[in-house]
Formats: structure tokens, C-alpha cells, sequence
């Protein structure tokens, strides 16, 4: 077999493994993202009772002043506290980018149900700073476990 045939194979076979559900960022406010602003996400069942996980994604400017971020995410009626290090010890960012932006992905320890007819996801920053400034989007991807 020639080496194109078994590279496409398995760029197929990658792509087979993809089993999104939902993906979407939100983007915060130019101004920074206050306290008390929510923000939401609305997803169909997926008509199955696959397990589910959930991935969260920072885009954030170089300037962000911390090297972490405590979120709080609501779904149906359980409240989720995640606190996560976007940053090492040194101060290095941990996610990709080019420029002064970055994009930071963990996948988060949220227990995702699929058996509602709609899903909202509710998050929120629960740092100190009424307004974090730095923060350009936050995402969620919905997929299948592996």
C-alpha cells in the first residue's frame, strides 16, 4: 500500500473519532468581563444516554493579570466550581497562540446529563476583581467519551 493511501486512511479514521456534540464560544465584553455577567450556552439532547464530557475554552489577551481563573458553572440544578491554572509557575501561558492571544482548553470534571430535552450551562467568574480584564471569549465543547 503507498504512503498517501495509509496517511488518508488514518486522517479518516482521526476524524471518525470526533464526536462533537455542540462547540461554541461567547464572546465577553471589550470592556472585561463583570461579575455579575453570565454567560450562556443552549444545547439539544442528544437522544442517547452516551456519557458525556465537557471541554472549556479561555481566549485571552496576553495581558490578563492572573495566572488562573475560578468559574462557576450551572447546569439544570447542579453548581460546578472549577478553578483553573492558565499559567504556569513561571508565569508561561499554557495555551497556544499567536501574538498577544491565547487560547487556553482543559476538559473539565462536569458530569454532563443527556437525557434532558434542552441543556443551558450557565457560567460566571468568581474571582475577587469585580472585572477581569484580558478575557476576550469563553467556549464549550460538548463531546462523546472516549
Amino acid at each position: 500500500m503507498n504512503k498517501f493511501l495509509i496517511v488518508c486512511m488514518t486522517l479518516c479514521l482521526a476524524a471518525c473519532q470526533n464526536h462533537t456534540i455542540y462547540h461554541l464560544y461567547q464572546p465577553v465584553e471589550s470592556t472585561g468581563w463583570d461579575k455579575g455577567d453570565t454567560i450562556c450556552y443552549t444545547y439539544p439532547a442528544t437522544g442517547s444516554s452516551i456519557p458525556l464530557q465537557m471541554e472549556i475554552g479561555i481566549r485571552h489577551k496576553d495581558s490578563y493579570l492572573y495566572r488562573d481563573i475560578w468559574l462557576s458553572i450551572v447546569q439544570q440544578e447542579q453548581v460546578d466550581t472549577v478553578h483553573l491554572y492558565i499559567a504556569n509557575e513561571n508565569g508561561n501561558w499554557k495555551g497556544n497562540g499567536i501574538g498577544e492571544m491565547r487560547v487556553f482548553t482543559e476538559n473539565l470534571p462536569v458530569k454532563i446529563s443527556s437525557k434532558d430535552s434542552i441543556h443551558t450551562i450557565r457560567i460566571t467568574h468568581i474571582m475577587e476583581e469585580d472585572t477581569l480584564k484580558g478575557i476576550h471569549d469563553i467556549g464549550i465543547c460538548i463531546k462523546e467519551r472516549p
